[in-house]
């Protein structure tokens, strides 16, 4: 199997390649330093030269307030250049799986979403990411779409994922408190997508751990283990005046994941005592 990866600096991306290598699968890693995914003409050259089995679709605009405020370059990463992954995929018969997020919802769900729920973003990153995912779906014989939730990890560029790595950490930091949804480990979504693309079973996954938290759950429980003398402040979301709506409860089911794979994800706190495990083994 070959596979080629877009976005693979960052947190996902970095975690996939590492896996990759553990088991010896070829793949072809590229970034925006080797290759602008919105660039049809060049990504088409480079993905044909290659023949991928597998497309893994990473790259995106992530951070909600850019989207918000440069709306033309989340249409062009975000949505157009899955448009043309998913074109060159169907052209060389390659799977593809691309990875999407919770925030394709609006929030107004009292239960987690699961693969069936309507969505209805309220975000431009939401609308973008949507509408990537429907390029794929239209376009691509075989594809996987994966919804996560509140990434964190190795390499994870959060706010709250990085302050947890970090092993100087500053006297105080402010936590949202007011929105809720899953979280999503980068080591272990990494071995659940390698599960997923070895497989034929196609269509729309939730993976995230199991669980509903907040931002400030999850520091909470990251200073109750760790012990790290940081005070911790509860800070509502009106309190930032974001550019970018947020939606207030998005939490997502892996049903599809769990049936078809026979896997249970773990809790959003057994994750987080395997995040601090590799800390302190790193330091």
């Amino acid at each position: 199997m070959k596979i080629f990866i877009s976005g693979a600096e960052g947190a996902l991306g970095q975690e996939m390649t590492r896996l990759l290598r553990s088991v010896k699968v070829k793949f072809l890693a590229t970034d925006i330093k080797q290759l602008d995914i919105t660039d049809f003409k060049e990504t088409s050259k480079v993905v044909l030269d290659y023949q991928p089995d597998v497309i893994l679709h990473f790259a995106a605009v992530s951070n909600v307030d850019t989207c918000e405020v440069e709306q033309d370059l989340a249409l062009r990463v975000n949505a157009l250049s899955s448009m043309g992954l998913a074109i060159i995929a169907k052209k060389i018969g390659a799977k593809m799986l691309y990875t999407s997020t919770n925030f394709v919802f609006d929030g107004n769900s009292e239960e987690p979403y699961s693969e069936y729920s309507k969505p209805n973003p309220i975000s431009v990153y939401g609308k973008t990411k949507l509408l990537g995912e429907r390029y794929v779906r239209d376009i691509c014989e075989r594809y996987y779409i994966v919804r996560i939730s509140w990434l964190f990890g190795r390499n994870s560029k959060t706010y709250i994922s990085k302050f947890v790595a970090t092993e100087k950490k500053p006297g105080s930091i402010d936590v949202i408190c007011d929105q809720f949804a899953s979280l999503t480990y980068v080591e272990h979504l990494a071995e659940a997508l390698l599960r997923v693309i070895n497989s034929d079973n196609y269509g729309i996954f939730h993976i995230v751990n199991r669980g509903v938290a907040s931002w400030l759950d999850f520091v909470l429980r990251a200073k109750k283990i760790m012990r790290f003398k940081t005070n911790v402040r509860a800070i509502k979301m009106e309190e930032l005046n974001l550019p970018a709506k947020r939606p207030r409860f998005s939490p997502l089911a892996s049903n599809n994941y769990e049936f078809l794979f026979s896997c249970e994800m773990k809790s959003w706190e057994e994750a987080l005592n395997d995040f601090i495990k590799s800390i302190i083994q790193k330091s």
